[in-house]
């Protein structure tokens, strides 16, 4: 006995390339400052993520390498994760500059 299958037909798609056209333009990193002794080096914290642990160590090498590096702790500049953070992150430059940064330390932990 000969029976024929029948195949269901299979959908066709279109197919699209997953990555989209580049939208922002690379810009160059900053020169890294070669000596931290007499600077100020910022801390932004989204309060997350082991920072409370991982802050006080980084500051203790730094300070070990650059006895004369100061540090501004992440509160003044706010929780940058939060409801708020458009708010958070427009008032980052003032306060920045308020605190004298010379240096930013940025999304410790995860």
């Amino acid at each position: 006995m000969n029976r024929a299958i029948t195949v269901p037909e299979v959908p066709r798609f279109d197919v699209l390339w997953p990555l989209s056209r580049r939208s922002v333009k690379s810009v160059a990193a900053a020169p890294r400052i070669p000596d931290l002794n007499g600077k100020t080096v910022c801390e932004i914290w989204d309060v997350l993520f082991r920072g409370e642990i991982i802050y006080p160590q980084v500051r203790d090498f730094m300070t070990a390498r650059f006895p004369g590096v100061k540090f501004v702790g992440h509160e003044p500049f706010g929780n940058f994760h939060t409801a708020r953070e458009h708010q958070v992150h427009a008032a980052l430059p003032d306060k920045l500059r308020q605190h004298g940064a010379d240096a930013v330390i940025v999304g410790i932990g995860a």
